[in-house]
């Protein structure tokens, strides 16, 4: 696996500590939590590869804590929801509907502005009729 997959271990595992009270998990406590050693974890968030026997457990720790195994491995994940399921199903609406209205908004700028200058140009009557 990569060094962008493995970067994006560790942002998991930072959170879930979070999200369990602590300031970060270890890669000890995701070892101890997958059965693996705390070196197997430090070669996966350094891309330095690993059995994939290790990469399932890892992953699959990861996804049944909530997070969305799509956005750990699609390589353009920015229109991917972190989180799984039903969260990431209102993320991703959220996220295209966001982006739809800020075409619009770019869109509106540059007519309102046309639209002044026409306006401008009507009402100091500097159109030759």
């Amino acid at each position: 696996m990569s060094v962008r997959v493995g970067k994006r271990l560790v942002i998991i595992r930072e959170e879930l500590g979070r999200f369990h009270g602590e300031h970060a998990w270890s890669q000890a406590q995701v070892a101890q939590q997958t059965g693996l050693t705390q070196n197997i974890i430090h070669r996966m968030e350094n891309g330095k590869g690993g059995q994939i026997e290790n990469w399932l457990k890892v992953m699959a720790l990861y996804e049944k804590e909530g997070y969305n195994l799509n956005w750990i491995l699609t390589e353009n994940n920015s229109l991917v929801s972190k989180l799984q399921l039903q969260d990431a199903t209102q993320d991703a609406g959220a996220c295209i509907r966001a982006e739809l209205l800020k075409k619009l908004d770019q869109y509106g700028e540059v007519h309102n502005r046309e639209l002044g200058e026409l306006r401008k140009l009507l009402l100091n009557d500097k159109l030759n009729w």
